[in-house]
């Protein structure tokens, strides 16, 4: 079969490769119909991370079900489902308690980062290809109903789930005014989970005008990043917001969301960071009073209540996508967003 595979920075290439195969009994085998290219995807391909080459990208993916081992009780040939970005086992002292992210049976384990994410799992391989092997497959896998196609459905295995997780951790309350840094697919899609929880206004911060433009038509108040604090403090009576969500892994960003926070806030941080460290600005966060919140998203845990929003016509990510690719042209999908040329947002790859 044929998958994205990373080279090195800046470097990515469709290659053929041995087809995925049962290893476990909890096994199953997915033939990819839609994947994603994610902003986090981006840490390798600018070298932040230092990962091996060889690996196949993509956390992202939505597929049909083409064989299943002998204790796969959920899963049956044919069924379509979503592929959680995190593998996880669902009976651990961690996922019965909510958390799949810290999953004990599966060590944390990633799709599409090679060994250095894969956990207790050894390697994983990515979505960004035609088929992938899913452990743990019951629990990883969310059978999808027929009123979520592939375009919706691909949003529901990472950063639908890690938007919904930031604004769950702001404890957003009805009146709230949150602000949102970060404007790419992430921090849109924070936008319209943080308006499911009935805040006065959501004021979205971003440097790139077309971004700006689509946070407003999902009715976010737009502001770009220069003028954040002060139009911030502005429409609070010089308070501050009351939650503030970093939706980029920056830290310039993240410290420009700290600084727009009420005193007794609430930042909430869901930007994957691939620097090692940051100055953390303790002192102020002290005399502020604010509440930190900040890790992977329990993406498992959230994608039964996500698909059902969508369901329902309550939630609809789709206007976020702004390219489909064939898989194929998987490099050219990475070269445009990391320049973001073309108005580019989300870029999906069709098998």
């Amino acid at each position: 079969m044929k998958g994205t595979v990373f080279h090195g920075p800046r470097d990515v290439r469709v290659e053929r490769f041995e087809d995925p195969s049962l290893k476990t009994p909890e096994d199953a085998i997915v033939r990819i119909t839609r994947a994603a290219i994610c902003g986090s995807d981006l840490h390798f391909y600018h070298g932040a991370f230092p990962i091996e080459p060889g690996f196949v990208l993509g956390h992202e993916g939505v597929g049909v079900i083409e064989e299943v081992g002998r204790y796969v009780g959920r899963l049956k040939k044919g069924q379509r489902v979503v592929v959680s970005g995190l593998v996880a086992c669902g009976g651990c002292f961690f996922c019965r308690r909510g958390q799949p992210s810290q999953c004990a049976e599966s060590g944390s384990a990633v799709f599409g980062y090679g060994k250095a994410s894969a956990g207790k799992l050894g390697w994983l391989g990515g979505e960004q290809s035609e088929a992938v092997r899913v452990p743990m497959a019951d629990y990883t896998c969310y059978p999808l109903s027929d009123a979520i196609d592939d375009d919706a459905a691909v949003f529901l295995a990472d950063i639908l789930p890690t938007s919904f997780f930031g604004a769950v951790n702001g404890n957003i309350r009805p009146g709230d005014t949150v602000a949102i840094f970060g404007c790419g697919p992430v921090g849109l899609c924070a936008i319209m989970s943080a308006k499911l929880f009935g805040p006065a206004e959501v004021i979205a911060v971003d440097s790139i005008a077309y971004r700006l433009e689509l946070a407003r038509k999902l009715g976010a108040y737009p502001v770009n990043l220069g003028e954040a604090q002060a139009t911030i403090l502005a429409r609070t009576e010089g308070r501050g917001a009351d939650v503030a969500i970093a939706a980029v892994g920056n830290e310039g960003a993240l410290n420009a969301t700290i600084m727009s926070v009420r005193g007794g806030g609430t930042v909430s941080v869901i930007g994957a960071f691939g620097a090692p460290s940051f100055n953390f600005p303790i002192g102020h966060a002290f005399g502020r009073d604010l509440t930190f919140r900040i890790g992977l998203a329990n993406i498992n845990a959230h994608i039964p209540e996500l698909a059902r929003l969508i369901e329902r016509g309550a939630l609809d990510p789709r206007p976020l996508i702004s390219h489909v690719l064939p898989l194929d042209q998987a490099a050219k999908g990475y070269e445009i967003f990391d320049a973001r040329t073309d108005n580019v947002m989300k870029v999906l790859l069709k098998p």
